[in-house]
């Protein structure tokens, strides 16, 4: 693996870890199950995937998805590229709380979901599971084919290699802790 740079953006180190593969992003694209297109967005960050995806891409190439984050203080970070690292797609907002630590399996994130809005993007599937407390507002989830609708203090667990989908039907942004455990 290429030496970890905390300058580097998400998509300059997908684009190192992939030259050093000896990949084309055809290639690439084709073992992730994207469209080479999306993966090109990727590398040149114009567009930031969700947290799923980062599992994935990274189990795929052997990296720790930290290794795809920041480790750097905020302090030393700017103000635009610090919601660049937490912003993950148009409607979530990713905040990672787990510490940095090789060989971690459980990562945990602080997720904001904006108002009446729900992922636009395919719906996640990824290797392991997953638990979701919501902070505040509301959630709407539909894992596989059962929906759940979940208030503030309410949690749900459930094996994330079903296709989940995640949205805010309320007029409130909702907040939610989540919980991935990927072996």
């Amino acid at each position: 693996m290429p030496e970890k740079n905390l300058n580097e953006t998400f998509g300059k180190k997908l684009k190192k870890l992939r030259e050093s593969e000896g990949l084309s992003v055809e290639e690439l694209a084709t073992q992730l199950n994207m469209k080479p297109a999306y993966l090109a967005k990727l590398e040149s960050d114009a567009v930031l995937p969700p947290v799923a995806e980062i599992i994935t891409i990274s189990r795929h190439l052997s990296v720790e998805p930290s290794s795809f984050m920041s480790s750097q203080p905020e302090g030393k970070i700017s103000e635009s590229r610090q919601k660049a690292l937490e912003k993950r797609t148009k409607d979530y907002a990713y905040k990672k709380l787990t510490q940095e630590i090789q060989g971690e399996h459980l990562m945990a994130f602080e997720v904001t979901i904006d108002p009446e809005s729900f992922h636009k993007k395919v719906a996640y599937r990824h290797v392991g599971e997953e638990f979701i407390y919501v902070i505040s507002g509301r959630l709407l989830i539909t894992v596989g084919e059962k929906k759940s609708g979940l208030n503030k203090g309410e949690s749900i667990h459930f094996d994330s290699n079903n296709k989940h989908i995640l949205k805010n039907p309320g007029k409130e942004p909702t907040r939610l802790l989540v919980v991935v455990y990927a072996p």
